[in-house]
């Protein structure tokens, strides 16, 4: 019997026999790793449109509901009982006042006048809005001049929740 005589070529071929399949597996596991971060972008793009979408479709509601607070003061500048409505899946909720809750009575407005000043009153449109268990929250100050026109005499932000 003869031995048969392993040169070093040889040795290093026999040595490296399992390479290929490691080579696969790291690969497989780069290609695992790839895979699963697009889908964690997927994921996180999809909510955040989700969000989006439901916080337009909050701050419509919130405006249509002030609106509808306009229109009745347009229609009697004292009107002072609250409005409940629903549009679009969501509820919103308009009062009225005399007075705002975060309103420095010295503070003038944009065009420089006073709010209570004597020649015109001042009355809030307040709308709360909500859907999908979020809130929004606007307010509009309108005003009635000595001429007994009713306009809107600043229209606030809507705020994110409830102040």
């Amino acid at each position: 019997m003869t031995r048969s005589k392993i040169t070093g070529r040889e040795r290093i071929i026999q040595s490296e026999k399992g390479m290929a399949l490691v080579l696969v597996l790291v690969f497989t596991a780069a290609l695992m790793v790839l895979g699963a971060a697009l889908v964690t972008y997927a994921v996180s793009e999809t909510l955040i449109a989700a969000y989006n979408n439901r916080d337009i479709r909050l701050y419509y509601l919130v405006e249509g509901g002030a609106e509808i607070g306009i229109a009745a003061l347009k229609q009697d500048f004292y009107y002072d009982r609250e409005l409940v409505g629903s549009m679009g899946g969501g509820t919103y909720t308009v009062s009225f006042s005399n007075e705002y809750q975060h309103f420095d009575p010295d503070e003038k407005d944009e065009e420089g006048e006073n709010y209570y000043e004597n020649n015109f009153q001042v009355r809030f449109v307040r709308c709360i809005a909500t859907l999908e268990g979020y809130s929004k929250t606007m307010t509009i100050a309108m005003k009635l001049d000595e001429n007994e026109q009713v306009t809107i005499k600043y229209w606030y932000k809507a705020f994110p929740k409830h102040f």
